[in-house]
């Protein structure tokens, strides 16, 4: 599981530790940063960097303000589901003059300009991720094909899962990445399936709408995938 430490008395800091604590994916915060595989900073960011955030000389660090608070639990989210153990924003990403740092007020003819590619959505492509093997098994990542009511969506999910002590039965959860999920969930729809494509299909639930426009998906039994280890 990754282990991540917070850094700081700022509300941001706050925010990020009160949103981990309130989520339902069991985060692992620890206070000393050498215990930490991922370490999050209200310090201000080191030059160059991706969006005020991450630096590549500067790897396994969120560098955090107001204005970033859901970017960065968006990547932390990203980094449990993929048990990281480490993680580097890629230099070919860092240099990409055209991305605003977030927050950055900027002269309206240069914003306008940027406007259509601001965004506090997070791309875990931006970022390269360190795992080990005894993770990445139980981690699924890719294509699948969901049904909610009577329409059909094929969206990338990432998933992993374990046995729950209590009730015996393999529980997983995932992030949807679908607009239109995100639609179907807003209008109250809860219930769905999901399936490999031409697999079958298992019950699943559109749990809840992210911050970031993602759809946290759920499921309990075995999952649809085989990367997914069910014990």
């Amino acid at each position: 599981m990754t282990t991540i430490a917070l850094v700081g008395t700022t509300p941001a800091i706050t925010k990020i530790r009160k949103r981990l604590a309130e989520s339902p994916l069991p985060f692992q915060v620890v206070d000393d940063t050498a215990l930490a595989d991922l370490i999050v900073t209200d310090e201000p960011a080191p030059t160059p960097n991706h969006l005020g955030v991450a630096s590549a000389d500067v790897p396994d660090h969120f560098f955090c303000s107001d204005e970033s608070v859901d970017y960065v639990v968006a990547a932390l989210t990203e980094a449990h589901l993929a048990g990281a153990h480490g993680v580097r924003v890629r230099r070919t990403v860092q240099t990409n003059s055209d991305l605003p740092v977030l927050g950055l007020h900027l002269p309206w003819h240069r914003l306008a300009r940027k406007l259509s590619r601001r965004t506090n959505k997070f791309d875990a492509v931006d970022y390269d991720w360190t795992t080990d093997e005894s993770i990445d098994v139980e981690a699924f990542d890719g294509e699948v094909v969901v049904q909610v009511a009577d329409e059909e969506l094929t969206a990338r999910i990432r998933a992993r899962g374990a046995v729950d002590a209590n009730d015996g039965r393999f529980h997983w959860v995932g992030m949807l990445y679908s607009d239109r999920a995100a639609e179907l969930k807003a209008d109250g729809k809860s219930s769905a399936t999901v399936a490999l494509p031409g697999g079958e299909a298992v019950k699943a639930k559109l749990a809840e709408v992210t911050q970031w426009g993602t759809v946290r998906m759920t499921g309990v039994g075995t999952p649809p995938w085989e990367s997914l280890v069910v014990a």
